[in-house]
């Protein structure tokens, strides 16, 4: 099935763009306002909105299969809402949906709350106590310990800036406090803390501006139940056509704010107090990796420790400005993660509505193209699915899941490479062997018959012999009866090229490693010998071998540098592992710099990856003074040199700092460097017309 969203674990290798498919059946031709929700079952669940031409205003229910990208209208039955748009739909647990809020055919603004569950198709609604919350439409909500969290929205009048949430286990309404006044914003909790970011302030400017409330800090959100929902999330997008003036904005931010009552209210005085606990806020406003606000059309979601806005085409945008970036929470600094061309198809679509999937591996992009001549817009005639694990978003373990002292996880880990219980021996290639010898390399390597160094992609770094793509991975390089295969030899190998013995847990290779599985399930020499060599260097196989046990590729002994991150991306094309290439690429996305950029850059061209290889190309450009001054980029093959030098435009040229300070050469080329980076003066600039 074409749309099958892709089980766990499941990561196609080979090239990746994405592609927009038309959807069938009762397809919702104009639908505005309405909620759109990612749901565990494989589908996505609409509801409500109005007519864009006849402003009728809906409470229908719609389902699109995700398997065949179908529209279903869903007959559905119980306390049915009343007609709504501007509201948000959220999913809870035990396959419901809480409805919250939202405007009706008469603008009156509502705050009536409903549950949908999605497997009888049945509407109820909860007696709910406590102070009943001011009505709103196009607020935002988030789940977080059992409490439905509504910020902000709009009554008509006035943008409201307070904060209020639901206790789901006793339905009961809190009392109101002044947050921050936003409407069609972002909001979520990450780490005992409550964040709102963008969206349109009392003056109808939209910001940019990142906001928090730290929960921990109060008595009064501290949780009761110990019940820790999953967080679901809806976006919408919004044309920005009237947002403030566009400015050349970098990646980094005005220092922050910390005090107790940040935010004076938007909106007439209130007797609401401030929300107890400090609030905080950020405003990114240089960097040529933050997406500026007010232009375009923005749909935000929070992955992780990660926000992702996903900035597609408008009329207040041009074609090549169009990306997807993410705010790292943790260090507060955005990365380009790929340019929109890459993302979104191409700049014929509108995109109207952004749904991620249950469990944030796939964003679904729903809109239609450009209108066509003689023809009316279906505003939902298709979609565009997105793998974020192809950007380097994926969804991370929860606290307390990869686990400590006691659980299985971590006893396995203490006993990796323990000669007194290890059964089997692993071998890699010796780091410190010298390879620049192409022709020694290439006798140290398996390779295709027949071929010659020349025929076959073969790289050094730092002395390291990295096989291409078309390695097959495992070859033995013992005889079975040689004496020096003996499982318990823990002496150094006399052929200088092989590494020390790494002594591994057969169960845990067979366990895990589905081509160590075939290997020995075919009684091969590694069978026998209980010996097995892997041709790839020697910190770059610990590493991996120390994933197997694991599960994780986080900063440690084994794993500790970027370059060995670029090895076992390889390693995860060799081999074919979706989840640890999906972790490489995550890491690689984050923590990309100077010293890794050629190095990554060359990685990714042997691992397939041509977006991870493109994104490290355009790093390497826009740092070019530094990056030529790193030990990675001296440590490139000279094939792979040359190589690097020819992703630069036929056309580009070095430009000095006092060049690019009054406006670079003329043309049509882009400029970077300079004053935007600093580093003009050691030749960082470089243009690519």
């Amino acid at each position: 099935m074409f749309g099958a969203q892709a089980a766990p674990g499941d990561f196609p290798l080979g090239p990746y763009k994405p592609k927009a498919f038309r959807t069938k059946g009762g397809r919702p031709a104009c639908l505005v306002n309405a909620s759109v929700t990612g749901c565990p079952d494989n589908t996505i669940i609409a509801f409500g909105g109005f007519d864009q031409f006849t402003d009728e205003v809906y409470n229908h229910v719609l389902r699109l299969d995700l398997s065949t990208f179908t529209w279903t209208l869903v007959d559905n039955y119980g306390e049915i809402p009343s007609v709504r748009m501007g509201h948000t739909t959220t999913y809870w647990r035990d396959n419901k949906l809480i409805v919250f809020g939202g405007e009706n055919e008469n603008r009156v603004y509502l705050a009536d709350v409903y549950l949908f569950d999605i497997t009888t198709s049945t509407w109820s609604q909860p007696q709910i106590s406590g102070p009943t919350p001011r009505g709103r439409s196009r607020h935002s909500v988030c789940l977080h310990d059992d409490k439905l969290y509504v910020i902000g929205g709009t009554n008509g009048s006035d943008v409201l800036d307070d904060l209020v949430y639901l206790d789901l286990n006793t339905m009961t309404w809190s009392r109101a406090w002044r947050f921050v006044g936003r409407f069609d914003h972002t909001s979520w909790v990450y780490k005992n803390r409550l964040y709102v970011f963008g969206g349109l302030t009392q003056e109808m400017d939209r910001t940019g501006e990142l906001c928090w409330l730290d929960f921990s800090e109060h008595p009064t959100w501290k949780s009761t139940n110990g019940l820790a929902p999953q967080l679901s999330q809806t976006s919408f997008g919004t044309d920005h056509r009237h947002g403030r003036k566009e400015r050349h904005l970098p990646n980094h931010l005005t220092a922050p704010s910390n005090s107790q009552n940040r935010f004076p209210s938007p909106m007439r005085q209130t007797s609401n107090p401030f929300a107890p606990g400090s609030v905080n806020a950020v405003r990114f406003v240089r960097g040529t990796d933050v997406p500026i606000e007010a232009a375009g059309n923005h749909f935000h979601h929070f992955c992780n420790d990660t926000l992702l806005d996903f900035v597609t085409a408008a009329n207040t945008i041009r074609d090549h400005e169009t990306s997807l970036s993410a705010l790292d929470l943790d260090s507060l600094v955005w990365k380009h993660l790929a340019d929109g061309e890459d993302v979104f198809v191409n700049t014929n679509y509108r995109w109207h509505y952004l749904a991620v999937s249950h469990d944030s591996t796939t964003a679904y992009l729903i809109g239609c193209p450009l209108e066509e001549e003689g023809q009316e817009p279906e505003y939902l005639s298709d979609i565009l699915p997105i793998d974020l694990r192809r950007y380097g978003v994926t969804p991370e373990r929860k606290e307390g899941e990869i686990g400590g002292p006691g659980t299985m996880g971590f006893d396995l880990a203490t006993m990796f490479d323990d000669a007194a219980t290890g059964d089997f021996i692993v071998t890699a290639l010796n780091d410190n062997y010298c390879g620049d010898d192409e022709e020694a390399l290439w006798a140290m390597v398996p390779h295709p018959r027949g071929s010659s160094p020349s025929s076959t992609s073969l790289s050094t770094q730092g002395g390291m012999a990295m096989t291409g793509i078309t390695t097959v991975g495992l070859v033995n390089h013992q005889s079975p009866s040689s004496s020096a295969n003996s499982l318990n030899s823990t002496s150094t190998p006399t052929d200088p090229s092989i590494s020390p013995a790494i002594h591994v847990h057969k169960l845990i290779l067979l366990s895990r490693w589905s081509h160590f599985q075939r290997l020995y399930a075919a009684k091969m020499a590694e069978f026998h010998t209980g010996r097995l060599h892997i041709p790839e260097p020697y910190s770059v196989v610990k590493a991996f071998l120390y994933y197997l046990y694991t599960d994780s590729i986080a900063p440690s002994p084994f794993c500790s540098s970027l370059a060995t991150v670029g090895g076992l991306l390889v390693i995860s094309n060799i081999y074919n592992i979706p989840r640890l290439r999906a972790l490489c690429l995550g890491r690689i996305n984050k923590e990309l710099d100077v010293d890794t950029a050629a190095g990554i850059w060359e990685r990714a061209g042997v691992a397939g990856e041509n977006l991870l290889r493109s994104k490290a190309a355009r790093y390497c450009m826009m740092h070019w003074g530094r990056v030529v001054r790193s030990d990675g980029f001296r440590k490139l093959s000279k094939k792979a040199m040359l190589e690097l030098f020819e992703e630069i435009d036929v056309e580009g040229r070095i430009l000095g700092g006092e060049e690019l300070e009054v406006g670079g050469s003329s043309g049509g080329g882009y400029g970077f460097g300079g004053e935007g980076t600093g580093e003009g003066d050691d030749g960082e600039g470089m243009e690519i017309s």
